[in-house]
């Protein structure tokens, strides 16, 4: 059931979903919803108060979710910027006869064309095909990057892997499955500057020998990259930037 509920400027939907099996009460954000999950013995009054005592934080959660909207809707329009090499690169649309949608990186110049055919009309539609060319166009550009630096930084860890997958991953920057040595990473890795990308690299790697979070696996890591504490602030905040 969907409700509103009203914090400061802002009205915020919610909605709560009753499970047998809850013992608590959650609250998270799932896309622009705010989602409460809990016990079918758990009254809304209860949901409201917890929803009070912790209105700060979702209102400033739900501040974001709507900027990264904005960001989005306006993402593909001329002079917006784009995350690149962990640069911001401008973004020039041009038109052209052909039926083909082409991406060109000027990294001399710091611009990102995007060359469409002037015959798309429907701005949904346009928006579409541009996502879907620059997210081919991303991948790309990653795996050329890790089939540089992944058997650099396995050579010098000495940590082997097996296998390495590029897909188009939104919550996460790269994944690894130890027991197969495994390695996943975004497609969008392309998007961060070089040296945060060697850190999910090598933070990766270091999961085939620890496969937890421990204090061994950090030390691990920071053998390898010292200022990681610091890169690693540098990647959480800018997770939401990767998102295209």
């Amino acid at each position: 059931m969907n409700y509103l509920v009203k914090i400061k400027d802002l009205e915020i939907p919610f909605c709560i979903k009753n499970y047998k099996t809850s013992k608590s009460i959650k609250l998270y954000f799932k896309e622009n919803i705010l989602t409460v999950t809990k016990s079918p013995y758990i009254s809304k009054k209860e949901v409201e108060k917890l929803i009070r005592k912790n209105e700060e934080k979702i209102y400033e959660e739900y501040k974001k979710i709507l900027e990264l909207k904005r960001l989005k809707e306006e993402q593909w329009q001329i002079g917006q910027t784009i995350l690149y090499k962990g640069e911001k690169y401008i973004i020039d649309i041009k038109y052209n006869e052909k039926n083909i949608i082409k991406i060109v990186i000027d990294e001399q110049n710091k611009i990102f064309k995007i060359i469409i055919s002037k015959e798309i009309k429907k701005e949904e539609e346009k928006n579409y095909l541009i996502k879907k060319a620059v997210r081919k166009q991303f991948k790309a550009n990653t795996e050329a990057i890790l089939e540089e630096k992944l058997p650099y930084w396995s050579k010098i860890t000495n940590i082997k892997y097996n296998s390495v997958n590029v897909r188009d991953a939104k919550t996460k920057y790269g994944s690894c499955i130890p027991s197969k040595k495994a390695l996943r990473f975004t497609s969008r890795l392309v998007m961060l500057e070089e040296e945060a990308i060697d850190a999910v690299i090598v933070h990766e790697l270091c999961h085939i020998v620890h496969p937890n979070h421990s204090k061994e696996f950090y030390n691990l890591i920071e053998r390898y990259i010292p200022n990681y504490k610091q890169i690693d602030k540098y990647l959480k905040k800018n997770s939401k930037l990767i998102t295209i």
